[in-house]
């Protein structure tokens, strides 16, 4: 009979509502520039886009962020607002 195993880390886990919070923040931050609809595609699209250049982790996770605050913003949001990210 075949088996399926599936390899949960743990580590994703525990870090998974830590990644929430930061995108809600991020929903938060670009508000004025942005409808909050449609932000978390865009999100995504930037960093599967940035996985060949930047690979996994908090890296690519904040450059992922700040780009797409830059694209949503069309270049008006300000370095607090990059500061916050």
């Amino acid at each position: 009979m075949p088996a399926i195993a599936f390899d949960a880390d743990d580590t994703l886990w525990h870090n998974q509502p830590i990644y929430e919070t930061a995108a809600a923040r991020l929903r938060e931050i670009l508000a004025p520039y942005h409808p909050a609809g449609g932000l978390d595609r865009r999100l995504y699209e930037t960093e599967l886009a940035n996985l060949p250049l930047y690979g996994y982790g908090i890296k690519s996770f904040t450059l992922s962020n700040i780009e797409t605050a830059i694209r949503l913003s069309n270049g008006k949001i300000t370095a607090a607002g990059i500061h916050a990210i």
